[in-house]
């Protein structure tokens, strides 16, 4: 018996690969006491749902095989009676936990359990082996399955694996790589602790990549390494984290001076490289924003599209900014219902007299001229207050300046427009020639958030500082 632990080796066939969408079609389960006795379990189960033609090619089963089955739900308090006292045991485990743990929740049971991977451990018995799947591995050992993809057919050929292990390399070895795992983050199967160990806990940003070196994301920390652990220790009740995980290949990263370095470069690249998982902060061609112009005494909103190559130098009071029109007009129309601003004043409404929010007494009257346009005028500046686009506080291009050790990054803005960082003095003003200047919000957001607490010099300084940066 391995570890003198109750083990509960199990395997899960599914709809698909997502465990917040895709539902279990069936359970196998083979219980390996700490006395050595065994106990075998299996059931299919209705998903309540299609189950798509590829997986069914893959599996077997069909619609009509999980039709009389009983639901997870039936089956949920006899599994995890079976399971709460037992190290779970899976072939690339991530995949059956976070399904097991996901399915169980919807039925008001608390899954965490410690897990055991046969891939991780098969990989660190044996890393020479050409490929780690489980149908690799019965070849490598010299066991043959007529049927593969079910999953008790899956749980026996594991067991088998576990004994060839304890029979070729020992006990005492595969409990010691058995038990490695329980020390460490659950890291992809694909990269190994050398990896992680070779990233620095320090500023800066960090780039995954999946098959062929294709970029699945970025990120930034102020503690690289451990922001890269953080990724894989998670129990993966999101479908982006656990499809991330599984996806991974390679890990790079780039060390910053400090915070706001490894913010701005992130945002860069993820601007400009377009990561698959990175959805939030892609590269916009234009904003909309408001002025303010008088109508019959009236401020009014008036929007306007504005493109952002090649920088952008706003010379009067604008507000905003959106993506879309629709969220402009989506961000008046909240403004109007949280202050009994004006729709029609808003021009979110068209037409003459009493707009429709003052008949229930959510306009103040500035239609019907109950409020007059200086008290209008000034609820509605203060309320527009905080989405004031702010005023370039210097007169001319800054290098913001940061500071770690030996590394000195001077990050190279004009107008909010960053421009790039570079790491020695002399590298600054042929950058400010050369590169082209863009507006971007999310720099702008950052901006104006870190800029006040970091040193800043003027452009105009940079040839006469030489001997401070040399």
């Amino acid at each position: 018996m391995l570890l003198n632990l109750p083990l509960a080796l199990l395997d899960l066939e599914t709809t698909g690969g997502n465990p917040v969408r895709d539902r279990i079609t069936e359970v196998g389960l083979c219980l390996w006491h700490d006395d050595g006795s065994e106990w075998y379990w299996e059931s299919l189960v209705n998903p309540y749902t299609a189950i798509p033609e590829f997986i069914r090619q893959i599996t077997g089963i069909s619609q009509g095989m999980v039709a009389d089955a009983p639901g997870f739900e039936d089956l949920s308090a006899e599994l995890f009676r079976y399971l709460e006292d037992s190290v779970l045991v899976a072939h690339n485990a991530r995949f059956d936990s976070a399904f097991l743990r996901r399915a169980f929740e919807a039925c008001g049971f608390r899954y965490r359990p410690r897990v055991l991977c046969t891939l991780r451990l098969a990989r660190r018995l044996y890393p020479d082996w050409p490929s780690h799947s489980l149908d690799n591995i019965c070849r490598q050992i010299g066991y043959r399955r007529d049927v593969s993809h079910r999953a008790m057919a899956d749980v026996v050929a594991m067991k088998a694996f576990l004994e060839y292990a304890i029979e070729d390399c020992g006990k005492a070895a595969v409990e010691a790589a058995a038990r490695q795992q329980w020390q460490l983050p659950s890291l992809p199967v694909h990269l190994s602790r050398a990896d992680i160990d070779r990233i620095p806990d320090e500023p800066g940003v960090y780039r995954f990549y999946g098959e062929s070196d294709g970029l699945l994301y970025v990120g930034k920390s102020t503690k690289l390494r451990s922001r890269v652990l953080s990724h894989f220790n998670g129990d993966h009740s999101s479908a982006k984290e656990m499809k991330l995980a599984q996806l991974v290949r390679s890990i790079d990263w780039e060390t910053t001076a400090g915070e706001l370095g490894a913010l701005l470069r992130e945002n860069e690249q993820i601007k400009q490289l377009g990561p698959v998982f990175n959805r939030r902060q892609r590269r916009q061609r234009s904003l909309w924003y408001f002025r303010l112009e008088p109508v019959e005494g009236y401020l009014q909103p008036d929007l306007s599209e504005q493109a952002l190559e090649g920088g952008w130098r706003v010379s009067d009071t604008v507000y905003g900014l959106y993506k879309t029109r629709k969220q402009a007009r989506d961000a008046l129309l909240k403004l109007a219902t949280e202050h009994r601003l004006c729709q029609r004043r808003l021009g979110l409404e068209k037409g003459r007299g009493a707009c429709f929010g003052y008949q229930l007494k959510r306009c103040a009257g500035a239609c019907v001229g109950e409020e007059s346009h200086t008290t209008y005028n000034l609820r509605l500046q203060e309320a527009l207050a905080r989405k004031r686009l702010l005023p370039w506080p210097y007169g001319e291009p800054v290098v913001a300046i940061e500071e770690r050790g030996e590394q000195r990054d001077f990050h190279l803005i004009d107008y909010w427009a960053y421009l790039g960082t570079v790491n020695f003095a002399e590298q600054v003003v042929p950058i400010f020639t050369e590169k082209a200047r863009r507006f971007d919000w999310d720099s702008y957001k950052l901006l104006i958030r870190y800029l006040p607490a970091t040193r800043v010099l003027p452009l105009s300084s940079f040839g006469r500082l030489s001997d401070e940066f040399a």
